[in-house]
């Protein structure tokens, strides 16, 4: 069950890198369009998706060993 736990964990982590990447990505090619500046809440929501969606791939183990319940006891 843990192994489950941890491939969903890390699935929602993917799914976060990739989302502030395109975001951050989108931000900074709507530069080179005329009139068009970079919003700094736009890179900033990036940003946090990212370092979001590494944290919780870096700690999907120890969340997956803490969400599951063992049958041993």
């Amino acid at each position: 069950m843990k192994r489950a736990v941890r491939t969903v964990l890390r699935l929602v982590a993917a799914g976060l890198i990739l989302f502030g990447g395109l975001a951050l990505s989108l931000e900074f090619l709507r530069q080179r369009l005329p009139e068009a500046g970079i919003s700094i809440w736009r890179c900033f929501l990036g940003a946090l998706l990212l370092v979001l969606g590494g944290t919780l791939c870096a700690l999907s183990a120890r969340l997956a060993e803490r969400f599951t319940a063992d049958f041993d006891e």
